[in-house]
């Protein structure tokens, strides 16, 4: 579990449309940093046919880690698959709350053509340097946002991380 893996998406990347009482939602879920942590998490949702909008892992502290996981799925079944996901030995907590939820927390990375200004979204702070990447950070929601106003624009290259929630 070392290590970060933010959710990468290049030109033209969409998150999943949810399907009929279906809805977005990101669960983080803390684990031991062991080997076979990350395919445990990953093989619940697999199995009950749910795929992932993004996944990834944070830093490693105390030997313990954090997987990051935003999915679509009725709130039927997020609720089976997060108890499914909790039951499991490598797991110490999960917690899920719905990604349209002022309280998820986000960055993203977004490299934008020159001459191009960050798109402003109600919520969302840019911090552009002079050169180099520009950053987007606030509601997951405001930055998913920003991000596809971004790439609208012309950038090319995103990553979104899930801070917290």
């Amino acid at each position: 579990m070392s290590g970060q893996g933010p959710d990468v998406r290049g030109p033209g990347a969409a998150e999943q449309v949810p399907g009929a009482g279906e809805q977005h939602w990101v669960a983080l879920v803390h684990g031991a940093d062991r080997p076979g942590t990350l395919t445990a998490v990953t093989s619940v949702f697999s199995s009950r046919g749910v795929s992932f909008d993004s996944l990834s892992t944070g830093s490693v502290d105390a030997g313990s880690g954090t997987i990051a996981v935003t999915f679509c799925a009725s709130e039927r079944r997020q609720v089976q698959l997060l108890r499914t996901v909790g039951r499991l030995a490598e797991v110490r907590d999960v917690r899920v709350r719905r990604a349209d939820d002022p309280l998820v927390r986000a960055v993203a990375v977004v490299e934008l053509p020159e001459g191009v200004q960050a798109p402003p979204v109600p919520g969302v702070r840019w911090t552009v340097p002079p050169s180099g990447p520009a950053l987007a950070d606030g509601p997951l929601a405001g930055v998913r946002a920003a991000v596809a106003a971004a790439r609208e624009a012309g950038a090319t290259t995103t990553a979104t991380v899930v801070l917290g929630l």
